[in-house]
C-alpha cells in the first residue's frame, strides 16, 4: 500500500508541474493521447521523431518555454520532482549549448515513464512519455 501511495504521489507531482504552467503566458504545452498516436503514428515532438515508438506510447506531454524568468521557476520545480524517488536519472548528455537529462520511473507491468528535460540557450523543453517503452527506445529517438 505504501509503495502504491508513493507512486501515486510522484505521478501527481509530475502532473502538477504541467498543470501549474499550462496556462502561463510564455509556456507552451501539448498533451497527446494513445488514440492520437494510433491515428498519426508519424509524429515529431520537438526535434525528436517518435515514429519508432509511437505504437507503444500511452500518452505524451510536452512543455516548452523561452522566457528566462519562467525557465528558472520551472527548472526549480522540475528539479524538486525529478531528483526524488521514484525518479531515477538514467542518462545525461551535453551537445554544445544543449543539456539533456533523461529521468525514468517504473510504473509496473512493463510500463515506464520517461522525462527528457532539455535546456538550450534560453529555452527549456520537458517531454514526458508513458508506455511500454525501454530506455534503449527512448535513447533511439534522441539520436
Amino acid at each position: 500500500m505504501l509503495l502504491l501511495a508513493v507512486f501515486c504521489l510522484a505521478s501527481h507531482a509530475q502532473n502538477a508541474l504541467f498543470t501549474k504552467y499550462e496556462n502561463t503566458q510564455g509556456v507552451s504545452t501539448v498533451v497527446v493521447s494513445k488514440a492520437m498516436f494510433r491515428a498519426m503514428p508519424n509524429m515529431n515532438v520537438g526535434n525528436h521523431n517518435i515514429k519508432k515508438i509511437a505504437s507503444k506510447i500511452d500518452n505524451l506531454k510536452v512543455m516548452s518555454c523561452e522566457r528566462h524568468a519562467l525557465i528558472a521557476k520551472i527548472s526549480k520545480d522540475a528539479v524538486l520532482i525529478y531528483n526524488r524517488h521514484p525518479w531515477e536519472e538514467v542518462m545525461r548528455y551535453k551537445d554544445g549549448p544543449s543539456n539533456t537529462i533523461i529521468y525514468m520511473q517504473p510504473l509496473g507491468r512493463g510500463k515506464y515513464e520517461y522525462v527528457l528535460y532539455t535546456t538550450d540557450k534560453g529555452a527549456l523543453e520537458i517531454i514526458d512519455i508513458v508506455g511500454n517503452i525501454t530506455l534503449q527506445e527512448i535513447k533511439s529517438i534522441t539520436d
